[in-house]
């Protein structure tokens, strides 16, 4: 029973990330994708400011470009707990297809004067 029970607390502990990044592709013509970049904050805490870099990515795992986007800029209104932000920008498209995918470069929080980062495997650090 004491197993069972760790390894049910383990697997919610890995499930629950802070922040769930959805990146959805729209292809717009022949040489235009439209990328959407989608937030959802299932931390504790409020956003006021969140960054970071769409990445296109080759089969061979070799970044083509990359281009900043800000998602929550000193304009927006701060990103509280279980909402949901979303920005998108257009691209050149490239063949064959490359894959796309949002990295994180800055977050800071409310009432927080320290800058964080985000990976998906190990959850927020401090950069500053």
């Amino acid at each position: 029973m004491k197993k069972l029970s760790f390894l049910l607390l383990l697997t919610v502990i890995v499930a629950a990330q802070p922040l769930k990044i959805d990146v959805r592709l729209r292809i717009i013509d022949d040489e235009t994708i439209g990328i959407v970049v989608q937030i959802d904050n299932n931390s504790k805490r409020t956003i006021n400011h969140l960054e970071g870099f769409v990445n296109v990515i080759t089969d061979e795992g070799k970044t083509l470009t990359e281009k900043r986007l800000i998602i929550i800029g000193p304009n927006d209104p701060a990103l509280g707990h279980n909402r949901t932000a979303s920005r998108n920008i257009t691209m050149v498209l490239v063949d064959p297809f490359p894959a796309y995918k949002f990295n994180v470069s800055k977050i800071t929080f409310s009432e927080d004067y320290r800058v964080y980062t985000y990976h998906p495997e190990i959850g927020f650090y401090r950069i500053d």
